[in-house]
């Protein structure tokens, strides 16, 4: 895709990605028009009512080279037509590798050889170039004319949301040199209050009305709390508390199912066949989970096959007219608490949270979100833990396409949530005078320079975990640029750094999560000692997080570029320091 040099306003069309775990959607709008986003619900080889496409890969073998032959339903379709030796020997299959960018998830070593951002990519080519065949089709608008929302999760860091942008850019859905804000990165449960708060005029929030979103998928669980305010300019949304989640959907009980199922036979010592056991925990997580109420027996139905027909004494697997009995108390304490439990501590985490800030507030509303959200065992259990936390607890109407639907609205109306909690604490490494009372304990970091004693390696806050900023609201620092020696010329490179917790004074045991980049701004006749002043704004109201550094009267826009491999310290030649603000 060519270059967009144009203005933004010059789009026409906007077309949400959810990219998910298990299922990937996309609808779309168009600016011109009052219609509600139309959703794309057909792909290719499209099997059963549901409207998303599986977030699936699949590779044929050449040597060491990875080839993607097949995506989403296709892919399924292939690898069932294959045996499983040929599958191994000459495919490989990728499934649910986006849980490999949530830093804290627990999961097996990444050993495909290709990474995780090409696996992304390579789904995101094809799947874009799909949709956006299909909406050419159907609205005649071409695609060089589309601005992008992309979900991602709330938990996520910044480095993940980066991956996410690149693949982007590697899959052709933007190119590099077009408008960063062409392409928008949107948090899921955002998107998903943005859906409750449009769709479910029944629980009619007002004036200083406060809700949680869960969006419960099948990967993640992501929350976040909001506050309603009402305007001339028309209802609006405020972050209460800093989104977070964890690694805990409804895939996770498929796994807890599988084992379950694997157990049965081997205290047995009978063996089922991988393929088997995958195709069952498959047929459970279609035509049984989401009936579960945490009371019910749930009987799977078995496929006939010489397996199950050469089984000796069925009746000792529970299986019975050619189905497979599962008892409630065996479905709750082996396949979905542990994972049911996750969800409700998080939930409640959040509450807690909420409440401190304001203790006699309560919580008007929890909405339930998400593929996971039609689950009839966790709105059960999330009503019985919180009932008396909420006025009102609900799952809204086709709870799993809250985000895909939400994101049109936050690319249509980006304003609508005033204010973000910053998910972590923002700051970057800076040269700053020595504070004998402080730091003699460091002298390691003590150095002289042109008659003042200064240490190294400080850090420099621009924003704390948690903290509230309003929409396009910045946060400035001043400082100055000091030029060291003669001649010598590069750009000048400092480093940002995104922690939990509370700020430290010196970054000297932090990993650098991004760096920026300024020319440098020295001539080669600058004397040594002579001091620029530079201005950094950063901008914390998106998902992303936007850096502006001015030096004389030069402005250097920047979303944050993460270091692949390198130090991040400071340019020989220059000095970063602390200046008296302006």
């Amino acid at each position: 895709m060519s270059s967009i040099t144009r203005g933004l306003n010059d789009f026409k069309v906007l077309v949400s990605i959810d990219f998910g775990t298990t299922y990937s959607g996309c609808a779309y709008k168009s600016f011109a028009n009052i219609d509600e986003p139309k959703l794309l619900d057909r792909w290719p080889d499209h099997q059963g009512h549901y409207v998303k496409t599986p977030t699936v890969n699949l590779y044929k073998k050449t040597g060491k080279r990875l080839d993607m032959v097949a995506w989403g339903f296709s892919s399924k379709l292939k690898m069932m037509d294959m045996e499983a030796k040929e599958l191994s020997s000459k495919f490989l299959q990728l499934s649910q590798y986006k849980l490999h960018l949530d830093e804290n998830a627990s999961l097996p070593a990444w050993t495909a050889n290709i990474t995780v951002m090409q696996a992304i990519s390579d789904f995101l080519k094809d799947f874009h170039n799909c949709a956006a065949e299909k909406i050419e089709s159907q609205i005649a608008i071409g695609r060089e004319n589309y601005r992008y929302c992309l979900t991602v999760p709330a938990m996520w860091s910044d480095e993940a949301k980066y991956v996410m942008r690149q693949a982007a850019i590697n899959a052709g859905i933007i190119s590099a040199g077009d408008d960063p804000d062409r392409l928008m990165l949107v948090s899921e449960p955002e998107a998903a209050a943005l859906y409750c708060e449009r769709t479910c005029k029944e629980y009619d929030l007002q004036q200083g009305d406060r809700f949680l979103i869960c969006d419960a998928g099948g990967g993640t669980v992501d929350l976040i709390v909001y506050d309603v305010a009402v305007s001339e300019e028309g209802q609006t949304l405020s972050e209460v508390t800093k989104g977070h989640g964890a690694s805990c959907g409804s895939i996770f009980i498929d796994e807890n199912f599988a084992t379950v199922l694997a157990n049965r036979f081997a205290n047995h010592d009978v063996k089922i066949p991988d393929s088997l056991l995958s195709e069952l925990a498959t047929a459970f997580a279609y035509q049984l989970k989401p009936n579960f109420k945490g009371d019910n027996d749930l009987r799977l139905q078995l496929p006939w096959n010489l397996f199950f027909s050469g089984l000796k004494n069925p009746a000792r697997f529970d299986i019975h007219e050619g189905k497979m009995l599962f008892r409630a108390s065996e479905l709750r304490e082996k396949v979905f608490d542990p994972v049911v439990s996750q969800v409700l501590e998080l939930i409640r985490s959040q509450l807690d949270k909420a409440r401190a800030q304001n203790r006699a507030k309560k919580m008007s509303a929890i909405f339930l979100v998400g593929g996971f959200a039609s689950s009839a065992y966790l709105q059960s259990r999330v009503r019985s833990e919180f009932e008396n936390m909420a006025k009102k607890i609900a799952a809204p109407n086709r709870p799993e396409m809250a985000v895909v639907y939400g994101a049109v609205y936050a690319g249509m109306n980006p304003r609508k949530v005033t204010a973000r909690a910053t998910r972590r604490c923002y700051g970057v490494g800076i040269i700053d005078a020595f504070d004998w009372s402080i730091d003699y304990l460091r002298p390691d970091l003590k150095f002289d320079l042109f008659g003042e004693t200064l240490c190294r390696s400080r850090f420099s806050t621009f924003a704390l975990s948690g903290q509230k900023i309003k929409m396009d609201e910045c946060i400035t620092h001043h400082y100055t640029l000091v030029n060291k020696i003669y001649g010598e010329s590069s750009d000048y490179r400092f480093t940002v750094f995104a922690i939990d917790g509370d700020p430290p004074r010196y970054v000297t045991n932090l990993q650098g999560a991004a760096f920026i980049s300024i020319p440098d701004p020295f001539s080669s006749f600058d004397p040594p000692g002579r001091e620029i002043s530079v201005q950094l704004s950063f901008y914390f109201g998106l998902s992303e997080i936007r850096v502006e550094a001015t030096v004389q009267g030069k402005t250097f826009v920047t979303r944050l570029q993460f270091d692949q491999g390198t130090s991040g310290k400071l340019q020989k030649q220059l000095l970063f320091r602390s200046s008296r603000e302006y």
